[in-house]
């Protein structure tokens, strides 16, 4: 007999069977409650093996108070945009995210709000989320207390794309290697043998646009100290907002190249140089970030990096219902690798 049926009075856990069973928490989970096309034939015998030599019983009560409310995730955003969900990054995390906690028979909760009222956010507040995701914005300072007071509510939280350490064991983190992104970036323009670079970024300080610009600038500051490299601020990534600033930046001085920091700004700044009549990449180089479905529509295709926002998204849910049953995070810090996509436009 195991041990975890050895002592008198204690409850067989899921953990016990999966320990067993030699599978993940979530893999029993799936057997316990039917999911069973989740998971292959062999797992599923090997798990109801262990759940019968350990006798393992589900708990009933504990059960039905779990489909009430920790059945249930919150994501909150950080964001100026009242349109924030149609940023293709922030859409495409989100559908990863709900997808695989549909998959599981979770619910997702969303609400978008300004930075600056972070804390006001009712779905902070919900007793009915048993765990929390968040996105955040704005400057450093501000960044760092919008995640101090997520450490503060006690519950299981997923940040992403955040460079700070995990504050507490409640709260992990996922995010892309930006900084490897735009280094990957900076090297390809040296390769190009450009002279000048403008980053263009937006106004609103995001994590993953500042890491963006620090892996840029260090890949060309190491290899090539003779590049000018100049940070060109917009008010928003709108089009018109983008074109604007631009437009006025070109008419005054060209650079070899325009780094934008997402590719919804790559492609203003596309069509602002076909105004201007310049050729790309003839006349100017132009790259953008993340490498959505975007890039291949333009002309030329876009020079890219390849952001794996969808898988984000999903590895977050099965880090908050693995942390639902099992208590703890198996990993609190984890980084996806991002990839160089070279189009037309360099």
């Amino acid at each position: 007999m195991s041990e975890a049926t050895s002592r008198p009075g204690r409850r067989v856990t899921l953990g016990d069977v999966s320990k067993a069973a030699g599978v993940s928490v979530m893999t029993v989970s799936n057997v316990v409650r039917g999911k069973t096309e989740l998971v292959k034939l062999e797992t599923r015998k090997r798990v109801e093996a262990a759940i019968a030599q350990l006798r393992y019983r589900p708990n009933i009560s504990a059960r039905s108070l779990r489909l009430s409310t920790e059945h249930s995730v919150g994501i909150v955003i950080s964001d100026s945009d009242p349109a924030f969900l149609t940023d293709p990054f922030i859409s495409r995390l989100v559908s990863g995210l709900s997808n695989h906690l549909s998959k599981v028979e979770y619910t997702l909760d969303i609400q978008g709000i300004a930075p600056e009222r972070f804390e006001s956010a009712t779905i902070l507040r919900k007793v009915g989320n048993g765990a929390l995701c968040a996105i955040l914005c704005g400057p450093t300072s501000l960044r760092r207390k919008n995640l101090g007071y997520l450490q503060r509510l006690g519950q299981p939280v997923v940040v992403f794309q955040e460079a700070f350490a995990s504050p507490s064991p409640d709260v992990a983190l996922v995010r892309q290697d930006d900084a490897s992104g735009g280094a990957l970036l900076g090297k390809h323009l040296v390769e190009r043998k450009v002279r000048s670079v403008v980053f263009l970024r937006p106004a609103l300080d995001w994590c993953a646009v500042e890491q963006r610009e620090k892996g840029f600038r260090s890949a060309i500051n190491e290899v090539a100290s003779n590049i000018s490299i100049a940070t060109m601020l917009v008010p928003s990534e709108g089009f018109d907002d983008v074109q604007a600033v631009v437009k006025d930046a070109l008419s005054r001085n060209r650079p070899d190249a325009i780094v934008a920091a997402t590719d919804m700004m790559a492609v203003a700044v596309l069509k602002t140089s076909e105004i201007l009549g310049l050729r790309v990449p003839a006349d100017i180089m132009i790259t953008g970030f993340n490498g959505f479905d975007v890039w291949r529509y333009t002309r030329p295709t876009l020079t890219t990096v390849l952001s794996p926002a969808y898988e984000m998204g999903q590895f977050a849910g099965e880090m908050l219902v693995q942390r639902l049953d099992s208590g703890a995070f198996a990993k609190r810090s984890v980084v996806f690798p991002v990839a160089l996509q070279v189009g037309e436009s360099t």
